[in-house]
């Protein structure tokens, strides 16, 4: 059954309970009220009764006067309240009839007669029975003892006209056994109301009462009268019942077939822009605002869900791109790496061609560490390792340095670069020279890398005001378009894919030198037409140093040491688990002058210590049987206070600091050059205690 039905089959069932409770409400207060209405007019009726009666009493009196006044002239039958039965004379005790005397014979008027007589002669009037007929009498007296009486029988054509007179039956009886001689109302088994008023015998025999038959209509009317209010009541229901039935079709119904046919609608894979209409500020009004919010909610999320999917698509696509771009800036110098390898085996080269191929294998190589050196720096990125190391530098000599260090590629390519300072410099500032180098040689690397011909210009400003580093590098090159402008900052991505056919590279650098900006307080931004070229501004914070600053990075400066053909004296304990870096290693200090002793773990090296004298330990940190960081301890504790060197090819700063906190003087990451090895290892020989943060 529907709702629709339900509803309806509610509203008449609630009607007719309510028209059934209104008419027996109605009947019960009425009933009463025709009951209290029915006594009242049943008592009026009664006197009504009663007061004719006592009239035919008191018209019988009149005549009985009439005839005392008049003997020769006795009263005549008028019928009506003038009817009589019986008249007579009392004569003392004696009964002289004039009337009546051949229907009657009984000795009750003797009696009558002699209680005239016993009374003093007095007017006597009543009712007696004669015969068991009820006898309603009068006398009148005359002078002496000599009295007029006059009857009416109350069972005769009187009684009846009596009885027409006043509208109801009346009889006159005995007082029941089971009754009271009292006037009052009494409700028969039979339903019949009578009316009784008691009538003594003058005689002093069984009491008489006369009897009134009243109606009861006022109940046939309240049956008649709440049948047809509840003929009224039930019409006004079933009309009430069309009205609310044909007003809920819309109000509610329709409404509801509203929000029915959207939520089936969206069920059955329709659009989520569709919207319920709110038409009024009740339940379903807040029911269609909800709905509309579900569907608002739930657009929103698809809509998110679609973003996240096409960002994950995009970023799907970009890392394949990525592991395109890697695979092939990594097989590039590995074909230059392991082609020239193989040209050297060749012994009937020249020195000339040697030394060529062995330039051309380095720069490949650097190549590749700084490929390493960008996913490794976009990692720490991510995962929010990236740590700032300030120190004193100068910043003229660095960006001169950067701008030297592109300018054979952009003379290779004709291409102008140049380097402009646009106020005055300080000279030196307390930051992360590092971060700062590489950022710089990006942004200038970038220009010359996508410009072909015109000019690549670098200025640079100091703010004092702010303490902040300006610069803007400028060229003529392909330019970026303005929706590719959004995309160049974001890890993987270059401007295009022709770009990256045509530029190689993984497109991480920009993303990694604006992160970098960005974890120094500073930024990167960009401005740039298609085939007009770009401008990349950087804003980088920097303090200027003091003098107080400047001494005390004097103070823990290495002594100036000279390139690679340096003399180291001493004996050296290598601790390296790896044969071919633990072999190149032990070249280089042993070219440099030392004696080495080798440890292939850290177990092998305390043994060695016990039995020998070093002035120096190039510890790896990655080790079997026993690591770097237990060794260096283990050394510590057994009494070495010479310096120790970490190797690792772990390079982040908490790194470094952990073999610090080992034991460890200073620290070279792999991959280890030559130069570096051979004047860190000098820097430990000279001074017992080098500064904590040497390192490549």
């Amino acid at each position: 059954m529907s709702l629709r039905v339900r509803i309806r089959w509610l509203l008449v069932v609630s009607a007719a309970c309510c028209v059934v409770l209104a008419t027996l409400a109605l009947y019960w207060v009425n009933l009463s009220l025709v009951e209290t209405l029915t006594e009242r007019n049943a008592e009026r009726e009664l006197e009504k009764v009663e007061a004719t009666f006592l009239d035919q009493l008191s018209i019988l009196r009149v005549r009985a006067q009439d005839w005392s006044q008049q003997p020769d002239h006795p009263p005549s039958n008028q019928g009506g309240l003038g009817y009589l039965d019986l008249m007579m004379e009392l004569r003392g005790s004696s009964v002289v009839w004039n009337n009546g005397a051949d229907k009657v014979s009984s000795p009750v008027f003797a009696t009558l007669a002699t209680r005239f007589d016993e009374q003093g002669c007095m007017p006597i009037w009543g009712v007696v029975k004669v015969e068991g007929r009820p006898l309603l009498f009068s006398t009148a007296v005359e002078m002496g003892c000599q009295a007029y009486l006059l009857g009416v029988w109350l069972d005769s054509d009187w009684m009846s006209y009596l009885s027409d007179r006043v509208g109801h039956a009346l009889y006159v009886r005995e007082v029941p056994e089971s009754l009271k001689p009292v006037r009052g109302l009494t409700l028969t088994e039979g339903k019949q109301l009578l009316g009784r008023f008691p009538v003594p015998d003058f005689l002093g025999g069984n009491p008489l009462e006369v009897v009134v038959e009243l109606p009861r209509d006022g109940y046939r009317s309240l049956q008649i009268s709440v049948a047809v209010v509840g003929l009224i009541l039930t019409l006004l229901a079933g009309l009430t019942v069309l009205v609310i039935n044909y007003r809920i079709q819309p109000m509610l119904f329709g409404r509801l077939n509203l929000v029915h046919n959207a939520v089936r609608s969206i069920a059955r894979g329709g659009a989520l822009d569709q919207r319920v209409p709110v038409l009024g500020n009740d339940e379903i009004g807040a029911l269609a605002e909800d709905f509309n919010a579900m569907v608002d909610s739930i657009n929103h999320a698809q809509t998110q869900l679609a973003d996240a999917r096409r960002q994950a698509e995009e970023a799907s696509q970009t890392k394949s791109q990525f592991l395109a771009n890697i695979s092939h800036e990594i097989r590039t110098p590995m074909t230059a790496i392991l082609g020239y390898t193989e040209l050297l085996r060749d012994g009937s080269l020249s020195q000339a061609d040697q030394n060529r191929y062995l330039t051309i294998i380095q720069h490949n190589g650097d190549a590749l560490l700084a490929l390493i050196n960008d996913v490794l720096d976009l990692s720490r990125i991510e995962a929010g390792q990236l740590h700032n190391e300030q120190r004193l530098f100068s910043v003229t000599e660095l960006l001169d340095e950067v701008v030297d260090s592109l300018q054979l590629r952009a003379e290779e390519k004709q291409i102008d670069l140049r380097l402009d300072y646009l106020s005055t410099m300080p000279m030196t500032v307390c930051g992360d020279a590092f971060r700062l180098r590489q950022i710089l040689v990006n942004l200038v690397g970038n220009a010359v890398k996508f410009t072909e011909e015109g000019h690549v210009q670098v200025r640079a400003g100091w703010s004092e005001a702010e303490q902040q580093l300006q610069v803007s590098v400028e060229d003529s090159g392909i330019g970026i378009s303005e929706a590719e402008q959004q995309k160049i900052f974001q890890p993987f991505s270059q401007a295009d894919a022709s770009h990256s056919r045509r530029y190689t590279g993984t497109g991480l650098g920009l993303s990694i030198a604006r992160q970098l900006a960005r974890s120094q307080g500073g930024d990167i931004s960009v401005f740039s037409e298609l085939n007009k070229g770009s401008r990349f501004s950087l804003t980088m914070p920097l303090s200027e140093a003091t003098e107080v600053d400047m001494r005390a990075a004097a103070a823990q400066q290495l002594p100036e040491l000279a390139g690679t053909a340096m003399e180291l004296k001493g004996r050296a304990l290598l601790v390296e688990d790896n044969a071919v870096n633990r072999l190149f290693v032990r070249k280089v200090l042993e070219k440099s002058g030392m004696q080495v002793v080798e440890a292939e773990d850290g177990r092998e090296a305390c043994r060695y210590y016990a039995e020998d004298r070093f002035d120096l330990v190039v510890l790896d940190m990655q080790m079997p049987v026993m690591d770097g960081y237990e060794t260096a301890q283990a050394l510590r504790d057994r009494g070495f206070a010479g310096p120790i060197l970490a190797l690792t090819a772990n390079v982040l700063a908490v790194d470094r600091q952990r073999c610090m906190d080992a034991g460890c003087d200073a620290f070279l990451g792999k991959p280890i050059r030559v130069k570096q090895l051979i004047t860190v290892c000098a820097g430990l020989l000279a001074q017992p205690e080098i500064p904590e943060g040497v390192e490549t």
